[in-house]
């Protein structure tokens, strides 16, 4: 089998030219062929129409049919035809050429007419019209005209007949030059469609030739966009949007690895460091080992939520999260979250209220929507300070349910507003822009956290059909928004 698409398609557009051509060919060797022939014939019957009205006009001058059909002969004086006047028993009353006679026209030699098998043709049949009739003889064939005629009430039939060789050759030499025409064509076709596909491919060869020097550390290369119009500027630029796409899956995964090693290479650290000091000494106070225990606990507890939010993440990026739904009440679902949230607040000092107004059954998974209400009041919690205030209000609005969770913390920065979304990010100031201050999005126990609570949350409000917002952040607050459509039915997977 054939590889190369240029030469596949060379081969097909030969084809299709070499069936195109060979049909137009036999049409027109057919419509030449045909023409000829039904010239040669109207000018057979012409010359006999011309022919019988001098035979009749001699006739009723002349007292035998011979010597009139003698005397008409005479006037009409043509080499390339055979002229004369038979009776309807085939009987041959006169004939310009007398069988066993032969006549010369320039260097070809023509056998004489032989009216014998035209004889057998006119014997005992009457004619009405002119026929045309092909003889098959010595010459090669010949093509005759009868025409009828009848003088004092006796028929007769005008006969003029003409060789075939003459329209045998000007076929032949068309035949020929058709033949010739063909093939010569066909290669011309072949050479000119190869050369076309090829032009016409060297844009897919240069795009092949760079795109397979695009590797790992080449990410950021694309492919050239000649014209941005025609076909394969449009493969070049879906191409160039799949490597976009390719290149920040990459470094997103790339960063994803860094993060996650360094997320886990801290409480790590801190476990190894906590055990090899409580096996440094041999005896030592049991207050110690259990302080150390302690925080070794409270590391595995920060290990442990990490790699479960890590696999969590993993698994909906692979489309492996199976949602679980069922219809539940979501204000009751912030209520609880509230309640959960409230002891956290009052022990640092803040005020935490729930402003929940109306009843919201919803369809969706509620554990997954209750660790998005959590993640956004533990993130509030953590901006604000000893005092502040955090709210959660529950509305409907244009059919879908929308929770929103403010604070009165110092406010996110814009610059760091935008990744607040992005996995393992933490801004490095505070709401208030304060350097000394730490931004921090979760943690425990004013830990730093991993900074994976957000991306979560916007994930379950996206795989729910609704969306979770940064709606407006200042230095008197910030507020979230997470809006979620009504009892509306999630797809399982």
């Amino acid at each position: 089998m054939i590889q190369s698409v240029r030469v596949r398609l060379a081969l097909w557009h030969t084809a299709i030219v070499a069936v195109l051509l060979l049909a137009l060919l036999i049409a027109a060797y057919t419509f030449i062929a045909g023409m000829t022939g039904r010239r040669f014939d109207q000018y057979l019957e012409e010359t006999a129409a011309a022919f019988r009205i001098e035979y009749v006009a001699q006739r009723y001058q002349t007292p035998t049919d011979f010597a009139a059909a003698a005397e008409a002969l005479t006037e009409f004086d043509f080499r390339d035809l055979d002229l004369g006047v038979m009776d309807l028993s085939g009987q041959v009353i006169a004939l310009t050429t007398a069988p066993g006679e032969s006549q010369t026209t320039g260097d070809e030699v023509l056998q004489p007419f032989d009216p014998t098998e035209l004889s057998r043709f006119i014997k005992g049949k009457h004619f009405t019209a002119p026929v045309f009739v092909t003889l098959h003889d010595r010459r090669g064939g010949v093509r005759a005209c009868l025409l009828p005629v009848e003088v004092d009430e006796r028929s007769y039939v005008i006969v003029v007949a003409r060789p075939l060789y003459n329209q045998r050759a000007m076929l032949e030499s068309v035949r020929k030059v058709l033949l010739f025409v063909f093939p010569t064509s066909l290669l011309l076709a072949a050479i000119g469609g190869y050369l076309l596909t090829r032009r016409s491919l060297s844009p897919v060869i240069a795009m092949t030739e760079h795109a397979s020097r695009i590797g790992t550390t080449t990410l950021h290369e694309r492919l050239p966009v000649p014209n941005a119009y025609d076909e394969y500027g449009q493969l070049a630029t879906v191409i160039n949007g799949l490597l976009s796409r390719v290149q920040s899956a990459f470094e997103q995964q790339r960063r994803f690895m860094a993060d996650a090693s360094h997320e886990l290479r801290t409480p790590i650290s801190i476990v190894r460091g906590e055990a090899d000091i409580a096996l440094a000494m041999a005896d030592r106070p049991s207050e110690e080992y259990r302080e150390a225990l302690s925080v070794v606990r409270a590391e595995a507890r920060r290990l442990s939520r990490i790699v479960h939010d890590l696999f969590l993440l993993a698994r909906a990026d692979a489309g492996q999260q199976p949602l679980q739904p069922r219809t539940f009440y979501l204000d009751e679902v912030i209520a609880d979250c509230a309640r959960i949230a409230r002891s956290l607040a009052s022990r640092r000092g803040m005020t935490l209220t729930s402003n929940v107004s109306c009843e919201a059954a919803v369809c969706g998974d509620e554990d997954l929507i209750r660790r998005l209400v959590l993640n956004l009041l533990d993130n509030a919690l953590k901006y604000c300070s000893e005092g502040g205030t955090v709210e959660i209000a529950l509305r409907e609005e244009a059919g879908c349910h929308r929770v929103v969770v403010s604070d009165s913390g110092p406010g996110i920065p814009s610059e760091v507003a935008a990744h607040i979304f992005d996995r393992f990010y933490r801004g490095d100031r505070s709401r208030a822009g304060d350097s000394s201050t730490p931004h921090r999005l979760h943690d425990e126990s004013h830990g730093v956290g991993a900074g994976l609570g957000l991306s979560i949350a916007r994930w379950v409000a996206e795989a729910h059909g609704g969306s979770l917002v940064l709606a407006h952040s200042s230095a008197t607050g910030s507020e979230f928004v997470f809006t979620l459509p009504s009892r509306r039915a999630i797809d399982v997977d």
